[in-house]
């Protein structure tokens, strides 16, 4: 790469931020020029020390006339994420924006409409898409090696509403547009699709707020999927637990095997098992944890490598704008599905070409 990426951070206190941050501060081919955050920066001198020396905006029109950055990676709330979109859009900024990017799935059209008309790539943060156990889940899928697949999972238990702090904009309706399933379910939702090649057309769902936390969003969630290859499956996500670590499970079925991924290990579980068989093949893989730092122990590097290679050697990102929105559309269907007591159809509200 023959200059660096000059890239503008869109958003500091913002979870996932200083990760984001981190992660293009091991990157030799980017250049953070500047920063901005829709709130107060509370003290500069907890930046990265590379980052202390550079201009911090409360104006993003500033920010970008100024310093004219070839990308912004965006980690803001769901409800100012769509507007900053359009914006640097407009503007031929390509962007990666913090998931899953709006309040609804009707909130993120212009946003798609921006990103078109302008021409720019977009990218966001599902990153079991370029993990080293997604991708190889993914390859097992593809080569028919459970045959047709039959039943679905994924859990996310996590710790409480309590710890992380009842005022952040992660549990507030006005600001995230949900909650468990807007911050965290989201991740399972697209990799559900992602892997399987599968999209959800019915769901059934209970979403609850159960933790007695002042918060008018979901703190616990229950998912009842149909797929449109015939397969089901369910999505379970609590803040329930008192410490770390995460409880992560993907499990996955089919007419000739299955597997289960213990995400926090980082292990798989497969097995073969096809009706002509007379025993069947069973395997464990075993991905090394990631040393690379920055978000998501390395999963943040490689995602961010993925968007700067669509804009920069012509490569698809690791995801398009309607794979955004296909989630969106699901997250939707279960509010609604659990707001009327029964089952609901997703409803594609954008049309490709």
């Amino acid at each position: 790469m023959s200059n660096p990426v000059r890239i503008a951070h869109i958003g500091i206190n913002y979870p996932h931020g200083i990760g984001y941050i981190e992660s293009m501060l091991l990157m030799p081919d980017v250049q953070i020029v500047a920063l901005y955050d829709s709130e107060p920066v509370t003290s500069i001198a907890e930046l990265p020390t590379p980052l202390q020396s550079l201009p911090v905006y409360d104006n993003i029109d500033k920010l970008l006339d100024e310093h004219n950055p070839e990308a912004v990676v965006v980690t803001q709330p769901n409800d100012i994420t769509p507007s900053i979109i359009v914006n640097a859009a407009s503007r031929g900024i390509h962007v990666f924006a913090e998931k899953p990017c709006a309040r609804n799935a009707d909130e993120f059209l212009p946003a798609i409409e921006a990103i078109r008309t302008n021409g720019v790539q977009f990218s966001t943060g599902y990153t079991r898409r370029v993990s080293p156990a997604g991708m190889e889940i993914k390859n097992i899928i593809d080569q028919g090696f459970l045959g047709r697949l039959v039943s679905i999972e994924a859990s996310w238990i996590t710790t409480s509403v309590q710890s992380r702090g009842t005022n952040h904009p992660m549990f507030s309706l006005k600001r995230n547009g949900g909650g468990i399933l807007h911050w965290l379910g989201c991740h399972w939702l697209d990799f559900m699709r992602w892997s399987t090649s599968a999209e959800v057309k019915e769901v059934a769902s209970i979403l609850g707020t159960v933790s007695n936390e002042p918060i008018d969003v979901e703190d616990t969630a229950a998912l009842s999927m149909r797929f449109d290859n015939g397969m089901i499956g369910t999505l379970n996500c609590s803040y329930v637990i008192d410490r770390m670590p995460h409880q992560l499970l993907f499990g996955l079925r089919g007419t000739e095997g299955w597997l289960n991924w213990d995400y926090m290990s980082s292990k798989i579980h497969l097995r073969r098992a096809k009706p002509d068989w007379s025993s069947g093949l069973d395997q464990t893989l075993v991905f090394d944890t990631d040393t690379v730092g920055g978000y998501e122990m390395g999963d943040g590097v490689a995602i961010l490598k993925r968007f700067i290679s669509s804009f920069r050697e012509n490569r698809p990102p690791a995801m398009s704008i309607e794979d955004v929105l296909r989630v969106l559309e699901i997250i939707d269907t279960a509010h609604q599905s659990s707001n009327l007591g029964q089952r609901a159809n997703t409803i594609k509200s954008f049309v490709s070409n």
